[in-house]
């Protein structure tokens, strides 16, 4: 059988798409140290705004998901037009999110809004592009490469947005100004970015049957069975564990380890290794299914996190722990959503709904619930252990908070993770046959 699969342009496209979006997501990921440490607002106050806004806001995925899917498809087809949209938006409401507590009355009320707005906007650009993954093509192979390409890309994004952030902010002379005209040209290049996957990029995969699924029949999907909990309160894990790591990293290079320029040379450490997990991962898990690989990148992950508490604080020791833990992550991300796409076969095969962006909402929920939850376990962490806002030197409990949140904090939730991920019920022969049931319906 003779699949339909993306060319090198187009996968091209693709990783520019995810980049940009990634880039403004992890530009987004330095709130908490310009809320806390420019804004000057308490390390408690802004882990309450991460957590709570993050959480209630990813309640509503779910709606929106079921939204997006029932959108007018248009020339473009179900979900491009809609991410250009989405992207558009986002670009607008980073910039506010960082100019707004700077320059306009009441700085944690104005955070409250813009960043419950932002949580929303990302909606409408991250669940359409989330499900053009298993819309692009139905081809296993190249569905782990792009996989592996939306994986990767959003960990270099990380990487290069934790690299460049700094030092990027005090070139455009620092400040509440260097911040807001850094995020502002980050935000103008991504939406860029994003425009060219709009454009470029094809949907290929139709549904099996025209009629579109009913809001009540999104229960039956999620919930009569345990592979989309499971899925789900993984990913969560996951997103809460890189959370926890992102908002910690600038911490524990500017106070922990007292040299801000290792901030820059982390990200390059674990660049490569998040890039090479994210490659190669996928490519061995086609031997054996995504499951035991997506649990051996969580075991890398964790073991590189809770390594971090007990090695030498030299260095070249801290480093190798974020390389190990660089190629953990970017395993898990990436086979992430390879089981995603498995898991939209499963359940149209099931059901007989084709239902992308509703289960591409889950992995918004899981991003944004576990993002929240990790960066406000860091910010309540730093508030518990005494950690004193605006830039000052820090008393040796508030470094081993700062010690705590980097390593030991998201390896536990790792751990949680990867226990729950054990019942996962949908190995290789499973997707295999919901694929092959599939293909035959549409021919």
């Amino acid at each position: 059988m003779t699949r339909d699969v993306p060319r090198a342009g187009e996968k091209l496209a693709f990783f520019s798409g995810v980049f940009g979006g990634a880039l403004m997501g992890g530009v987004s990921g330095f709130l908490l140290l310009y809320l806390t440490d420019v804004i000057g607002l308490g390390a408690a106050s802004v882990a309450t705004l991460l957590l709570v806004a993050r959480i209630a806001d990813g309640a509503s995925d779910p709606v929106m998901g079921y939204v997006v899917d029932h959108l007018p498809v248009t020339r473009w087809g179900r979900f491009r037009l809609y991410v250009l949209i989405g992207g558009a938006l986002c670009a607008i409401c980073l910039v506010a999110l960082f100019a707004a507590p700077a320059w306009l009355p009441g700085a944690l009320v104005m955070a409250w809004v813009v960043y419950l707005l932002w949580g929303l906007v990302l909606d409408l650009f991250q669940i359409p592009a989330t499900a053009l993954l298993p819309a692009i093509t139905d081809d296993p192979k190249a569905r782990a490469q792009l996989a592996g390409v939306f994986g990767f890309t959003g960990l270099l994004a990380g990487a290069v947005t934790t690299g460049v952030t700094l030092p990027l902010v005090d070139l455009f002379g620092g400040g509440r100004g260097g911040w807001v005209a850094y995020v502002t040209l980050f935000a103008v290049l991504g939406f860029a970015l994003v425009a060219f996957m709009a454009v470029k990029v094809r949907e290929r995969v139709v549904p099996v049957s025209p009629e579109r699924y009913r809001l009540a029949d999104v229960r039956r999907i999620f919930f009569s069975g345990r592979a989309v909990p499971i899925l789900l309160l993984s990913k969560v894990t996951v997103q809460a564990a890189s959370g926890a790591l992102t908002a910690a990293l600038p911490y524990f290079f500017l106070y922990y380890l007292r040299d801000r320029g290792y901030l820059s040379i982390v990200a390059i450490v674990m660049a490569g290794p998040m890039v090479a997990g994210a490659l190669v991962i996928p490519r061995l898990a086609r031997r054996s299914g995504a499951k035991p690989y997506y649990l051996v990148s969580l075991g890398l992950a964790i073991a590189g996190l809770a390594a971090i508490a007990v090695v030498p604080a030299e260095p070249v020791y801290i480093l190798a722990c974020f390389a190990l833990t660089g190629v953990g992550f970017g395993g898990a991300v990436a086979l992430g959503l390879v089981l995603l796409a498995e898991l939209t076969d499963y359940t149209e095969e099931r059901y007989g709904f084709r239902t992308e962006a509703s289960l591409a909402a889950m992995t918004s929920f899981a991003t944004k619930a576990g993002g929240g939850l990790g960066a406000g376990l860091m910010g309540y962490m730093l508030a518990l252990t005494g950690y004193r806002s605006g830039g000052v030197e820090q008393t040796e409990e508030a470094l081993r908070g700062i010690l705590l949140a980097q390593s030991l904090i998201p390896a536990g939730i790792g751990v949680v993770g990867a226990l729950a991920f054990l019942a996962y019920p949908i190995n290789r022969a499973v997707a295999e046959r919901s694929a092959e049931r599939l293909a035959l319906m549409r021919d």
